[in-house]
């Protein structure tokens, strides 16, 4: 049972692939809360959509690879100008003209390419917990291989093609462990495991494009420089200093090339918005009234992101 269901749902298909949307409420401005990776669908915006859309009007769009979308086997298809390509789609299909972009993980590089590139497009943007060509890798992401057989099992040695055909539940409730490491975290690492197991092993490796763009700018720092310092949006940016999915130093780099304040969630994981909605949602009201100063709040959000919970 949802605390909220849709007032709207569709689809928008591109090169043959099903984009499946939601929308909710209809006040002003628009909130669009983009897919992170197709591990997971846009059940992870639970804990926001409740409160934002008796507010705002809300719009979330299952990522291709999971959810209602289409399960591409192609790596060319998940690139992330085709995500990007997927949310200008999802706005036209919605007579969206702009809006306040939110993403966390690779959800936050989304939201930083629409923001780069498509100005008009975008009100403001929300990364947290961002993947991003700058800052740093965990150093225990950095031992494994993705594509060859290896000896362990253990850690991050699962984030591998062959163990995730053999264990692939064993690899979800990993994955998750480390996206929730905050204690009675147990509800949130259930749910992850459950819309983990809404795709396939095959449909997660196609996903791992080594040629996709942030991989490219990682290796030219410089550019990257570049890139986040052409944004000119309004932006907030989260990250949780005890991330084990995204090192805490990305977020650190990006507020220092944007020249925005970083909000450090303190002891927080990688999804702060699904762990501690309560905090985030009022920090991300606190920016939409101030980007948008038209937003007329009333009401605190504890009873929504509870109900959202269940």
């Amino acid at each position: 049972m949802r605390a909220r269901y849709p007032d709207q749902e569709g689809y928008v298909e591109r090169s043959g692939v099903r984009t499946s949307y939601e929308m909710y409420g209809d006040g002003t401005p628009t909130v669009l809360f983009l897919p992170a990776w197709a591990i997971g669908h846009s059940r992870f915006w639970k804990g926001q959509i409740p409160y934002f859309a008796r507010h705002y009007r809300v719009i979330t769009f299952d990522p291709r690879g999971n959810g209602k979308s289409g399960r591409p086997l192609d790596p060319a298809a998940y690139a992330d100008t085709e995500y990007t390509a997927d949310a200008l789609a999802v706005m036209d299909a919605t007579q969206t003209d702009r809006a306040v972009m939110v993403g966390f993980s690779r959800g936050a590089w989304l939201a930083a390419m629409l923001a780069a590139r498509y100005p008009d497009r975008v009100l403001g943007a929300v990364m947290a917990g961002s993947s991003s060509p700058l800052g740093e890798l965990l150093p225990e992401r950095t031992v494994h291989s993705f594509d060859d057989p290896l000896e362990t099992e253990e850690g991050w040695a699962k984030s591998n093609r062959h163990y995730w055909h053999k264990d692939y539940r064993g690899f979800l409730e990993f994955f998750y462990s480390k996206v929730f490491t905050e204690p009675h975290s147990t509800k949130q690492i259930e749910d992850g495991v459950s819309w983990g197991l809404e795709t396939t092993p095959e449909v997660l490796i196609a996903t791992h494009d080594p040629h996709d763009f942030s991989e490219r700018l990682k290796e030219r720092r410089d550019e990257a420089l570049a890139f986040y310092r052409s944004i000119r949006c309004p932006l907030l940016i989260i990250h949780g200093d005890q991330d084990a999915v995204v090192s805490y130093t990305r977020g650190v780099a990006i507020a220092e090339a944007t020249g925005t304040p970083l909000i450090t969630i303190a002891g927080g994981g990688h999804h702060n918005f699904g762990r501690d909605p309560v905090k985030t949602n009022l920090l991300l009201r606190e920016f939409i009234d101030r980007i948008y100063p038209q937003s007329n709040f009333e009401e605190e959000p504890d009873g929504d992101a509870e109900r959202a919970e269940r």
